[in-house]
């Protein structure tokens, strides 16, 4: 099969998607996978557009699949991530999050998805975790603050650097 034929229906997915119209994005996708089933990017495509439209199941078969022929697109291992957080499967998208951009990325990653998704005592774990891998990341040090003070584990605490950092140190030691 003639594999211009693949990038068109991508293409056209793409086009279809920022258009917003899921139905005829994945549709083209899947086109596109039916004349080259083992193209990585096609599959995350389709991948990424299922996810945006809340089918994650079927969002991570496809980037498994994109996964396992390209290990290290970071693209496709954020996206993956992305999807098995939304099935709650934080511990396995936390392993595709630091294969994309390392252990700090990782767990920042997660611990903003479960702050998304209201579970800051979770969050204040991957927080944690990334703080102890960089304890000079003022970011890591913000969501702890915000995370302590919103659930009531840390007294109110000035906004300065300083105390940033002292607040980070102190998260980490109520573990």
């Amino acid at each position: 099969m003639d594999p211009k034929l693949s990038e068109a229906h991508n293409l056209l997915g793409v086009a279809f998607d920022r258009k917003g119209l899921a139905d005829r994005a994945k549709e083209s996708y899947e086109r596109a996978v039916r004349f080259e089933p083992e193209d990585p990017q096609t599959l995350n495509n389709l991948g990424f557009s299922l996810y945006q439209n809340g089918n994650y199941r079927a969002a991570i078969d496809r980037l498994k699949r994109a996964a396992k022929l390209a290990p290290t697109d970071e693209r496709i291992l954020n996206n993956l991530g992305l999807a098995l957080c939304r099935l709650g499967k934080f511990e396995e998208a936390y392993k595709y999050f630091a294969r994309a951009g390392g252990e700090f990325t990782g767990n920042v990653n997660v611990a903003t998805m479960l702050e998304r998704l209201g579970r800051d005592e979770e969050a204040i774990k991957y927080y944690q975790a990334a703080y102890r891998i960089d304890p000079n990341s003022a970011m890591a040090s913000r969501r702890l603050i915000a995370l302590y003070q919103r659930t009531g584990r840390l007294g109110s605490i000035s906004s300065t650097s300083h105390n940033k950092s002292e607040a980070g140190e102190i998260a980490i030691a109520r573990q």
